[in-house]
């Protein structure tokens, strides 16, 4: 067995973004273990961190009370919904995520889902190139950028930059989030509240809050809106969004996360008025350079002590 202590990671892109930090630990790899049960119970006593997409394996009290030398537990993005953290906390073990290394970037793109759908971008370039314009003159008027109301779900770090990047378009901005906070944007009391009184829903929930835009908001946001989500696939009801867009309820949706992913692309052939993305507003040249140097430095505090860069408290 290897003298160096151990690194447990689920998904084969986690060696990319351990950097070098890699070279000091012994990498049990569970996509290469035929049994994952018999290799955690032969390493376990020897892994004291934990590199995660924050989705790709459940890290529930069950697995960290198999790890008796676990120190930290580091997600490479934002996401951490597949992270117990209270029981982290319990046994001692620091939880730790990328904190504000990327948010701009996803906000970014989430402003570039918006903004296409809303600019009818797309189906604008097929109107020239397929010969409509020429055969039917100008397509219908959209609505101005100004005239349209924004509502963010969730007011985190993402969630903050999204409204930020708005508000020099001169459109009305509204949120919500289950606390308040001293912002300049109006709080509504609750997400089906914000859906009514918005036109373009922007999802930057936490990715734990599972089902939160449930049927009922899809259809509050209806058939002239649009919704976009940049948080994680699991926070919208994917089944009541797809039969919201086919049946004219929901406008349109600009989607960079899905409930499985890689998503089917048969599952949104016949799903009109889409723009769809693979799960890559954050991943920028840039913004993956920091995350690897963030991952890394939290990783090695489990070998070196130190504060790691964003500790999740709960």
């Amino acid at each position: 067995m290897s003298a160096k202590p151990g690194l447990l990671m689920f998904y084969p892109y986690m060696v990319h973004m351990a950097g070098e930090a890699a070279e000091r630990f012994e990498l049990v790899k569970a996509w290469e273990e035929p049994d994952l049960d018999a290799a955690i119970a032969a390493k376990g006593a020897s892994i004291v961190a934990i590199l995660t997409t924050g989705q790709d394996h459940p890290i529930d009290a069950a697995l960290i009370g198999r790890l008796p030398a676990l120190k930290v537990i580091v997600a490479v993005g934002s996401g951490y919904a597949g992270v117990d953290v209270a029981a982290a906390r319990a046994h001692g073990v620091t939880v730790a995520n990328a904190g504000d290394t990327h948010s701009g970037d996803v906000a970014d793109h989430a402003i570039g889902l918006a903004f296409g759908l809303i600019q009818q971008l797309f189906p604008g370039h097929a109107y020239v190139r397929e010969g409509t314009w020429a055969e039917k003159g100008f397509p219908p008027h959209r609505r101005a950028l100004s005239a349209e109301r924004f509502g963010i779900l969730g007011l985190g770090l993402i969630g903050k930059a999204i409204a930020e990047r708005l508000v020099p378009f001169g459109c009305e901005i509204g949120w919500w989030g289950p606390n308040d906070k001293q912002v300049p944007w109006r709080r509504h009391d609750s997400p089906l509240a914000l859906a009514q009184w918005c036109t373009t829903l922007m999802v930057a929930a936490r990715g734990d809050s599972l089902g939160l835009v449930d049927r009922a908001v899809i259809d509050a946001v209806g058939p002239d809106g649009h919704i976009i989500n940049i948080s994680r696939g699991g926070v919208i009801d994917e089944d009541a969004l797809i039969e919201a867009l086919c049946a004219g309820r929901l406008g349109g949706a600009g989607l960079d996360v899905f409930h499985d992913e890689p998503t089917s692309a048969d599952r949104w052939r016949d799903v009109p008025n889409t723009i769809l993305s693979a799960h890559m507003a954050g991943q920028t040249v840039e913004a993956m350079a920091r995350l690897r140097s963030a991952a890394a430095r939290n990783l090695l505090t489990a070998l070196d002590g130190g504060a790691v860069v964003n500790e999740i408290m709960a």
